[in-house]
């Protein structure tokens, strides 16, 4: 049982532990984990552990790290859990739509940097501070909802990895973006500023990785190859070389430019490259290229073109990598002409044997897209997708995605905005009626409104 009288319990879901290390590493460093706060991971319901814990003395508090896909799957659990025990969710969802979890009894939402925010929540259950002196976090206030001052924290202040759990996930190296892709939640959320993790420190983590028995290092960022750049667009070598050369000096075998730090074609020159090839261990190459249409790359405000990607593709093929291209389906506005021309950019990658990370469009909360209904993958993407499938170019959940995408365009359609009601869109009624029934019992604060909806 961890020591404290506070003590979190942090539900893993889907196993996914490594999501909570900055936690455990900021409250290390604010010397309250092991003395006066506790805390421990359940895979699965946290509500049995945390009952023990209430009658063993202990104040428990649930802390949920959402997506909104698993916020979906998710949803009862969180309610019932909410009922009963203190719950604190971050995670994209919580910065996308803090009302909506609010709305279903969650305490707290953490809306910006999770680091000190979680440290201002122990000590308001430590009783030392009051809720509207936490930083980074949305709560209920009156009839309305509160957020609280941001405040932005340096990614060198805190490990990116935990010892005491045995948590070692890819080194974050990058938070915020450059960019404004209406697509994306990164832009979008309340801790957009681009800010990076030092030469030094990533070293340091990686030694640590490396004594741990973990030699492979991947890393975290938006943009692999936007690592220490000082504007848009262009690659910063010499840090780049820096850090590899680094995490090779401690005994570690870097991973950048792929999963989860893919890039973007603009930061693709031999320059770069070159670099990569002599110090990375990937021989992949990940490039957004999102789509065959310089239409549509325009209206979700890429700010490259078709054609400046498939020079950066084909570059990353003459130096040795295999190009993995990100290609996403169905993105709003797109009309016929944009489909074939989309079909074929995949014959071309095809043809210079890159792969192909397919993708469906889903409106995800925060974003400017988040309104608009996603389509049925088109059925020339399905032919083009099962073809290319045999060859082996094929990767991606797309069909997965377009199966949710409804699910969460209506998820935001029961509460768009943080009014002090929820004001369901009338035009949706039809479209999002069997999600609404289907919520309507576990979603208890919806269900007047959605009748009213129904009259």
């Amino acid at each position: 049982m961890p020591a404290g009288k506070l003590v979190f319990v942090a539900r893993a879901a889907y196993g996914a532990r490594n999501a909570f290390a900055f936690i455990a590493s900021a409250l290390r460093r604010s010397g309250l984990l092991g003395k006066r706060v506790g805390l421990v991971f359940v895979d699965e319901n946290p509500l049995g552990v945390a009952r023990e814990l209430r009658e063993r003395g202990r104040e428990a508090v649930v802390l949920y790290g959402l997506s909104s896909p698993v916020f979906l799957e998710l949803m009862d659990e969180v309610v019932s859990v909410a009922r009963e025990f203190p719950v604190v969710v971050g995670g994209p969802h919580a910065e996308g739509a803090y009302w909506q979890l609010l709305r279903l009894g969650v305490y707290a939402a953490v809306v910006g940097d999770g680091e000190n925010a979680v440290i201002g929540i122990a000590e308001h259950f430590l009783g030392e501070r009051g809720l509207e002196d936490v930083p980074n976090i949305a709560f209920r206030y009156g009839n309305g909802f509160r957020v609280t001052r941001i405040e932005l924290v340096e990614l060198d202040d805190y490990e990116p990895f935990s010892r005491e759990y045995g948590l070692y996930p890819p080194i974050e190296i990058m938070r915020g973006c450059f960019y404004r892709c209406k697509f994306c939640q990164v832009p979008w959320l309340f801790k957009a500023r681009v800010r990076f993790r030092s030469v030094d420190s990533t070293v340091s983590a990686a030694r640590s990785y490396v004594e741990a028995g973990k030699r492979l290092i991947r890393f975290v960022a938006p943009i692999g190859l936007a690592y220490m750049s000082h504007r848009p667009g262009e690659p910063n070598v010499e840090a780049i070389e820096a850090l590899l050369r680094g995490v090779r000096s401690v005994g570690g075998k870097p991973f950048l430019g792929t999963f989860p730090s893919e890039t973007r074609p603009e930061y693709v020159n031999p320059d770069v490259l070159q670099v990569l090839r002599r110090f990375a261990e990937n021989k992949r190459l990940a490039i957004g290229l999102q789509s065959g249409s310089n239409r549509v790359l325009e209206r979700s405000m890429r700010d490259h073109t078709v054609e400046e990607a498939m020079e950066a593709i084909r570059l990353a093929a003459r130096h040795g990598f295999q190009p993995v291209v990100d290609l996403l389906f169905g993105l709003p506005g797109e009309e016929e002409e944009d489909v074939e021309k989309t079909v074929e950019i995949m014959r071309e990658l095809a043809r210079i044997q890159a792969k192909m990370r397919l993708h469906a469009f889903i409106p995800l909360p925060g974003t400017p897209f988040a309104r608009e209904r996603p389509k049925p993958v088109h059925p020339r993407y399905k032919e083009a997708a099962l073809r290319l499938t045999g060859k082996g170019l094929i990767e991606g959940d797309w069909e997965w995605q377009e199966k949710i995408a409804p699910a969460i365009y209506c998820l935001t359609a029961i509460d768009p905005v943080p009014s002090k009601e929820p004001k369901p869109s009338p035009r949706d009624k039809e479209y999002c009626e069997k999600y609404w029934s289907q919520w309507s019992q576990t979603l208890s604060p919806y269900k007047e409104v959605l009748q009213a909806v129904d009259r």
